[in-house]
């Protein structure tokens, strides 16, 4: 569970800037709050602004980390420091993430620059308390310098495997938390923390597929059950979905037979695999799995009912934009309603109707059943209601006239519970919103070339 996220000197951030999960003094909303001994934090959060202010960039920020602690090699990631003033070229990019995993409160932190990490650390932290260090990394006479908790360092050999580890495998590319994660020694806290990153950091951005989705629905009942639920009640004409399965031969026919026996090679190595349909724009996903020793086809299949309850069949290419895009989102709601999970959605609106996402939020935070996070950057202002969030889960993105997006939740104002904040948003009461003012200036007839009379 996300607490909070510090970043400086990346894309549109250029100094230290803070999001936060952190609950304020009000006393309203109280089942949107999970308590974590004496650290209560926020199960939902809105960001929204202009286009252009950096909202995906706060994403894309997280996204970078995330890649960085799992990938292990982030020299192939695409550091983009602040680019507006040219002297952060010269500065460190800066990450800092505070969460929750298994009931303890880990804080990491990394920082780099050309290519090589030059600090970089963990910390076990509660509130009251004095942090405590489990490993902190900088440079010290051009090389990495690791110091671990004493806990880590019990006697001589200890200390020798830990200087193994930082003169032998560490390089200045590779973040020390992955390192220690792929090792089969004892580190019982950094690889907990390291699973939080693999396991419970869902992020999707608007052209995210989730891979898998046949053989997950056909696998798990209670996720199809939960996904099935999700589809019809949102009146998309689905009564139904199903998963079919049929011979890998029979599906592709003579015609593609070279394709299918290269299909049948890869199963034995691997023994599933996402096959990408042919026709250029499918939205559609195709699994091949062995089922019983026999190569199968798994396909996703959508059940309409005309008016006498008879079902028909339909492709999810034969869908609208609107219900493809929520059965991408599927995964990600299960996973933040089922586990410990923070998932976050970049343009969470896009192609689903106002009502409907509504509707879908205010479930999401109002029950107490769920057990995870759900962060999501939107322009859909009918979502702002003091009846759906809480003041401190509504935060603001804007750019000043230097270039650099800033953030500011909507508790940093003192306003009555009953205040339409949504009328207030658009009249930019709380800023975050385009500036409309110079477009009945334009003058659009003038650019129009006029065809020649014949």
């Amino acid at each position: 569970m996300l607490v909070r996220f510090r970043v400086s000197n990346f894309l549109s951030f250029r100094k230290d800037l803070e999001f936060n999960m952190l609950v304020d003094s009000q006393k309203w909303h109280t089942e949107h709050v999970y308590c974590y001994k004496n650290l209560e934090i926020l199960k939902t959060a809105a960001l929204y602004g202009a286009n252009g202010a950096g909202k995906s960039n706060l994403v894309k920020a997280i996204s970078f980390l995330k890649k960085l602690v799992t990938k292990g090699d982030w020299s192939s990631l695409d550091l983009k420091p602040f680019r507006l003033d040219p002297s952060c070229e010269e500065l460190n990019s800066a990450f800092e993430i505070e969460f929750v995993k298994n009931s303890k409160v880990y804080l990491y932190g990394i920082s780099l620059q050309n290519h090589s990490i030059i600090e970089e650390s963990l910390y076990e932290t509660e509130i009251g308390k004095p942090d405590k260090k489990l490993f902190s990394r900088k440079i010290v006479n051009g090389k990495a310098k690791v110091e671990l908790a004493w806990k880590y360092i019990n006697n001589e050999q200890d200390k020798i495997r830990i200087e193994i580890y930082q003169n032998e495998f560490l390089k200045e590319y590779t973040p020390f938390i992955k390192l220690i994660s792929d090792s089969t020694e004892s580190f019982e806290e950094i690889k907990t923390a390291y699973s939080w990153f693999k396991e419970n950091l869902l992020i999707v951005f608007p052209r995210t597929r989730p891979a898998g989705l046949a053989e997950r629905l056909h696998k798990s009942e209670d996720f199809k059950k939960f996904a099935e639920g999700l589809i019809c009640s949102f009146h998309t004409g689905i009564s139904e979905i199903e998963v079919t399965q049929n011979d890998l031969d029979q599906f592709f026919g003579k015609d593609d037979k070279e394709f299918a026996e290269q299909i049948k090679k890869d199963l034995v190595r691997e023994g599933s695999q996402i096959i990408p349909l042919r026709s250029s724009g499918s939205r559609e996903e195709l699994i091949a799995v062995l089922h019983d020793g026999r190569p199968v086809i798994k396909r996703l299949i959508s059940k309409h009912a005309n008016k006498e309850g008879k079902l028909f069949d339909f492709l999810i290419d034969e869908e609208s934009d609107g219900t493809v895009r929520l059965f991408d989102l599927i995964p990600a709601f299960y996973s933040a309603i089922s586990s410990e999970t923070t998932v976050i959605i970049d343009e969470i609106d896009q192609s689903i109707h106002p009502s409907l996402l509504k509707e879908l939020v205010k479930k999401f935070a109002s029950d107490n059943n769920t057990k995870g996070q759900l962060i999501f950057t939107t322009h859909e202002s009918n979502l702002l209601d003091q009846d759906i969030f809480r003041r401190d889960e509504i935060w603001f993105v804007e750019k000043d006239k230097n270039g650099e997006t800033t953030l500011y939740p909507l508790s940093d104002y003192d306003i009555r519970a009953d205040l339409d904040i949504r009328k207030g948003y658009l009249l930019g009461r709380f800023g975050a919103i385009p500036f409309l003012a110079n477009l009945h200036d334009l003058k659009w007839g003038n650019y129009i070339e006029h065809e020649p009379s014949i």
